[in-house]
């Protein structure tokens, strides 16, 4: 089984309305285990039944309508790659948070996300052992920027925690050699709050230069449904755009 591993604040969440999602291309056959919240004052997440096919989140806490991520253009362009592979994805996704404090893996008081995602993707893993299922952690795709953009003190040590983020994560999880897909987070043109925009870019592209097994994923040219965040044709083609990343890795 082909694991990956996908987390972020509310682009990875997704706040794209399911109407606008498309005809199914075959993406339920890929199994999800996912959380997922909005706004900051939600304590408790909403979660998956465990294991589910890929597929829209629904209505819950913090967002009026079922809604999605990249997560099914990913499994969509998965499926065109490896349409024998049985694959599975393993999604954290927390609006409005930031890795400065609330995704900081030494982090003991706030939210202590990083914590949460290492639990999650452990259980999810053992229960697809327990089912008999051998499982591999192919990739981790890392959404996540705009928050730290808001503040200058988070935006200045934004390069430092990211690599903290992603050596931890290949420590707890995958590796040392675990590939990193890293999406650009926005400019912050259309949000005044994002005032350090470019010093959280900048450090994402210090960030993937130097780290081999890092790929820096544009989406500068994706559309946005608000201030933020961007629309359902945009999640899927920043989905596709990720799997095509997998893709461009394993050749």
């Amino acid at each position: 089984m082909k694991v990956f591993l996908l987390a972020g604040q509310s682009n990875m969440a997704g706040r794209a309305p399911s109407a606008e999602v498309g005809e199914p291309a075959g993406e339920s056959t890929i199994r999800m285990d996912y959380v997922c919240s909005f706004a900051l004052d939600v304590m408790t997440p909403h979660r998956s039944q465990g294991w589910e096919p890929l597929g829209v989140s629904p209505e819950h806490e913090g967002i009026v309508c079922p809604h999605f991520g990249p997560e099914i253009g990913f499994g969509r362009g998965l499926i065109e790659a490896y349409p024998r592979e049985p694959m599975a994805l393993i999604k954290h996704s927390r609006g409005a948070t930031n890795l400065a404090e609330d995704w900081h893996p030494e982090a003991t008081t706030g939210k202590q996300l990083y914590r949460d995602f290492i639990e999650q993707v452990r259980s999810a893993q053992s229960r697809l052992e327990a089912a008999g299922e051998s499982c591999e952690i192919e990739a981790m795709v890392w959404c996540q920027g705009e928050a730290d953009s808001t503040r200058l003190e988070w935006a200045e040590a934004y390069k430092t925690n990211l690599q903290h983020l992603f050596a931890a994560t290949r420590a707890d999880l995958g590796g040392e050699k675990l590939p990193i897909l890293l999406v650009l987070s926005g400019d912050g043109k259309a949000n005044p709050a994002m005032a350090d925009a470019e010093i959280v870019r900048q450090a994402q592209r210090k960030v993937a230069s130097a780290d081999s097994q890092v790929t820096l994923v544009n989406a500068d040219d994706l559309t946005l449904l608000d201030h933020v965040h961007y629309d359902a044709a945009s999640q899927l083609k920043l989905g596709h755009r990720l799997a095509e990343a997998v893709l461009n890795r394993r050749n």
